[in-house]
């Protein structure tokens, strides 16, 4: 089978791509790595040049594209395009009916991650998928219940480029989930991680908001990424809420509480235990912060989180079961 792949830059769109490739026993002819607010910009310059099918995962919907993105589909399918969308993240109702209404197959489930989305409607009964869709799972929608999921994202986050998860596409397509390559990169980034966690404790901030312990962060260079940094930290201190600012996003986790509200309630969106938004730190706070002046940002960034709280309010999250 001849076609395209367009996924998210991450674990979750590699691991969709990987579980769909296998489905149709074929590499996709190009694949493209990108971000939900990028989205319209490839599906614009997309040509087929011969290829008919295109195949979108572990991409969910920025409102104010979205228009830009139904008239590229449009465009595709009046060339000819068949077109497959598998997400998990939050979309409204009407998108998707507007994108059935152009021709697009649209496979929507919030249960689970994008490869588990595909690993349903396509292969549910390839074992090496399952498995894989298992281990993305695990980190993608914050579950922590498969421990391969911690070991292979820290191998498909190693490295950014393109060729590395063009790499990892055709080793998850071949069926290896684990080799001695893997395990030499694994043993290098926790090493890496044991010294990168002696200093995150300098980027901190303990509050207490609305009954609720809180860490506050901003970020800091080199490992531990916030995924790991927010286990550790919500561990250690006993916190139920993790949010780590870099100055430009903010990220919000947790084990138990809905913090997709939070960063809707900053513009953003997510998953309802790990979620984010724009948050551009105001430029005095981070000069003082480039120059190694960190309290500043840490309270300016506090404030900011205690507000959306606040306003948003605590909610427990209640796991729905899987379908």
């Amino acid at each position: 089978m001849d076609y395209y792949a367009i996924v998210h830059n991450d674990f979750d769109g590699t691991a969709s791509a990987s579980v769909y490739a296998r489905a149709v026993n074929s590499l996709p002819r190009n694949i493209w790595f990108t971000e939900p607010t990028k989205l319209h910009e490839v599906l614009a310059k997309l040509e087929l040049r011969g290829v008919s099918s295109v195949m979108i995962a572990d991409l969910g919907i920025n409102e104010s594209t979205f228009p830009s993105i139904v008239e590229a589909v449009k465009r595709l399918r009046s060339e000819g395009a068949t077109i497959q969308w598998f997400d998990h993240h939050v979309w409204k109702e009407e998108w998707k009916s507007k994108l059935k209404e152009v021709g697009v197959e649209v496979y929507h489930d919030v249960t689970t991650c994008g490869a588990g989305v595909v690993n349903k409607v396509m292969n549910p009964n390839d074992e090496v998928s399952r498995r894989l869709a298992s281990a993305d799972c695990s980190v993608d929608i914050w579950l922590h219940d498969d421990p391969l999921g911690e070991k292979l994202r820290r191998i498909v986050e190693n490295d950014r480029r393109f060729e590395w998860k063009k790499k990892l596409l055709e080793t998850f397509y071949g069926g290896t989930l684990w080799n001695d390559e893997f395990q030499k990169i694994l043993e290098t980034r926790i090493n890496e991680e044991l010294k990168g966690y002696q200093r995150i404790w300098k980027y901190v901030k303990v509050l207490d908001v609305e009954g609720a312990k809180v860490v506050v962060a901003i970020r800091w260079k080199g490992p531990p990424d916030i995924s790991y940094a927010s286990q550790f930290l919500m561990t250690r201190t006993g916190a139920d809420i993790f949010v780590s600012a870099n100055g430009k996003a903010v990220s919000f986790r947790s084990n138990t509480i809905d913090v997709r509200r939070f960063a809707a309630g900053l513009g953003g969106g997510g998953h309802p235990l790990a979620a984010g938004a724009s948050l551009r730190i105001p430029l005095l706070y981070r000069f003082l912060r480039w120059i190694g002046v960190r309290g500043p940002v840490i309270d300016w960034v506090s404030r900011v989180v205690i507000d959306v709280i606040r306003k948003e309010g605590l909610v427990k999250y209640e796991r729905k079961p899987a379908h």
